[in-house]
């Protein structure tokens, strides 16, 4: 299942105790985390917008003091994630 939840939201559910919300806190890094984690909640693996995806587009804000790169060509991102998914869920 794919779903997606602002760091805000996630921040009021886990000050008020959800344990999900507490574990996915605890994980997340700026500006976006892709989180993965198994039917029990465990968090499996994780990618991150800038440290992951290089060359972000000029719209997407850059973490504070940190430089954004130049991406060669689009594919670049969608090859990313397709390797990210094969090396921690194979077929």
């Amino acid at each position: 299942m794919c779903t997606t939840v602002v760091i805000d939201d996630v921040k009021k559910r886990a000050e008020s105790g959800d344990e999900l919300a507490k574990h996915l806190q605890a994980h997340w890094s700026y500006p976006l985390q892709m989180m993965f984690l198994n039917m029990d909640g465990r968090l499996i693996t994780k990618l991150n917008s800038f440290k992951d995806f290089h060359g972000v587009h000029p719209d997407v804000a850059a973490p504070p003091q940190q430089k954004r790169l130049e991406v060669a060509n689009d594919r670049v991102h969608v090859d990313a994630f397709l390797k990210h998914l094969a090396e921690h869920f194979p077929q």
